[in-house]
């Protein structure tokens, strides 16, 4: 076999290989980017579910600055456990937030509020997108819940005085409600870079395959 032969076979065995890794959680990440916008929550109640420490100590954080329990809601992602977010409101009702389990840190909190032309406003803590469109604003915090509820807070204040007041979200069906109106209208928006990280490593295994396998054909 040709120096070029043996160099394409290992080629093409290196990338098949980088396939079988990087193709599975590639697929996976596609499948949630591309079924947000029609895929729904559901309530989880009514007992509660104790939350993870990491989460449940945010969610005291949030009752401090006079945040109560709405209820958990859940949603089965592909090929992947069940997911569960625990809601809780402000007493205005203008804003929500939701404590979440994360495979970075062990929690995220996410802060939002809408107006009735479907325009968002999402605030993180500690990291997240920054984005800011028209119709949709998402920004994070990293020093505390305090700082991002203020921050979330300021946003939402600037965004009404064209957009009006915001959308009362005091039960779990206005949870619900609210989370199929986001996903309807700005579902995947925060979950575009990930996924892009996730599957071009697989797309570049795969070119490399189909150029290894087209250069054992020519090769000689």
């Amino acid at each position: 076999m040709s120096p070029e032969r043996l160099l394409a076979l290992a080629g093409l065995v290196t990338a098949l290989l980088l396939l079988t890794r990087l193709g599975p959680p590639a697929v996976r990440s596609w499948r949630i980017y591309a079924g947000t916008r029609s895929r729904r929550m559901a309530d989880a109640g009514p007992l509660e579910i104790p939350a993870p420490p990491a989460v449940a100590a945010r969610l005291e954080e949030l009752r401090s600055l006079g945040f109560s329990r709405i209820g958990e809601r859940y949603i089965r992602l592909p090929n992947t456990p069940v997911r569960y977010d625990w809601v809780m409101g402000e007493p205005s009702g203008e804003t929500y937030a939701l404590g979440v389990v994360s495979v970075i840190g062990g929690f995220l909190v996410a802060l939002y509020s809408s107006f009735d032309d479907s325009t968002w406003v999402m605030t993180t803590f500690p990291r997240g997108e920054t984005i800011d469109r028209p119709t949709f604003h998402a920004s994070f915090v990293d020093t505390s819940v305090e700082d991002a509820f203020a921050a979330h807070r300021a946003t939402v204040a600037r965004f009404a005085l064209q957009h009006g007041r915001p959308r009362r979200v005091l039960t779990m069906a206005d949870s619900l409600r609210m989370d199929a109106d986001y996903r309807s209208h700005h579902g995947g928006l925060t979950l575009t870079r990930l996924t892009t990280q996730m599957i071009w490593p697989a797309l570049a295994a795969m070119a490399l395959a189909v150029v290894c396998a087209l250069l054992l054909v020519v090769a000689r």
